[in-house]
């Protein structure tokens, strides 16, 4: 009960963190100069532009089906997190005095796309969401299972940055478009963190002397994996290794100093657990 009741007040610190940045982003920033950055709060801007209509209140009737249509799908606690944090989000925006002094737009842009998407990176970080876009691109793929789930929030996301073109400018939609992708690499950064990592899948002949100097100058651990050539049908052992950014470079010279003509496959991890990368309770 103890870390059921620590994991929830880690939850919620995380999504006070993130509403408090994400209504700055927009009330400071994207709102007062009309930079419609996609979203259901995006199409509340245009709502509002159109018919002085609260930016937040239509943001949070559009988001409430959203959550009563998805909560078999995402359970009740991260719907209820969520269904707060929205709540919370939509109030921060009407009724927070929060002036803006910025009226350069590139500056609005940059600075608005990285409050929103620090805010929205942590509020997911709590284990919940402000509902959006990204909540319909999920339901729309239940319903069309060939619609991607990416290709359906780029599909939203630029519907209303379209429609910014019209009901602001085309250079406010330009300026939008902009903001959305600062956002959405921002949402990243703060999901991954700036440690991620490197998986290696290395087949060489010499794989003994290649991971003995990757434990020795690197002391990072290796992996053997039992493998077999489908052509020749030699056996071959083939090398995993988990490093840092940072030492990818000094690990691909290490395997082409051994062996150049070593097979190589790398990728980036998004999460890596245990020694030497991240705990399970980080």
């Amino acid at each position: 009960m103890n870390g059921m009741l620590k994991g929830e007040c880690k939850n919620a610190a995380y999504i006070l963190a993130g509403l408090c940045l994400s209504v700055l982003g927009y009330s400071l920033f994207l709102i007062p100069n009309g930079i419609a950055a996609g979203g259901f709060t995006g199409i509340a801007q245009l709502i509002n532009a159109g018919c002085g209509l609260p930016v937040g209140a239509v943001a949070l009737a559009l988001n409430a089906p959203l959550f009563l249509l998805s909560l078999r799908s995402i359970g009740w606690r991260f719907a209820l997190r969520s269904l707060v944090a929205a709540a919370a989000f939509s109030l921060g925006l009407d009724f927070l005095p929060l002036r803006s002094g910025v009226r350069d737009v590139w500056l609005a842009t940059v600075y608005g796309g990285l409050f929103s998407g620090a805010g929205f990176g942590l509020v997911l970080r709590g284990s919940a969401t402000t509902g959006g876009s990204d909540m319909l691109a999920s339901l729309l793929h239940r319903l069309f299972p060939q619609l991607r789930v990416s290709v359906g929030i780029f599909l939203v996301d630029g519907a209303v940055v379209a429609a910014s073109a019209f009901v602001f400018d085309a250079g406010r939609a330009m300026y939008a478009l902009i903001g959305t992708l600062i956002s959405n690499l921002v949402v990243d950064f703060v999901l991954e963190g700036p440690n991620s990592s490197h998986a290696f899948f290395i087949i060489s002949d010499r794989s003994d002397e290649i991971a003995r100097r990757i434990l020795d100058e690197l002391e990072r651990g290796v992996t053997a994996l039992d493998g077999r050539g489908m052509f020749s049908g030699a056996p071959k052992q083939v090398l995993l290794c988990a490093v840092s950014r940072l030492e990818a470079v000094p690990l691909r010279r290490i395997i082409f100093s051994v062996d150049p003509s070593a097979f190589l496959i790398t990728t980036r991890s998004r999460e890596t657990y245990g020694e030497g990368f991240k705990s399970p309770g980080r």
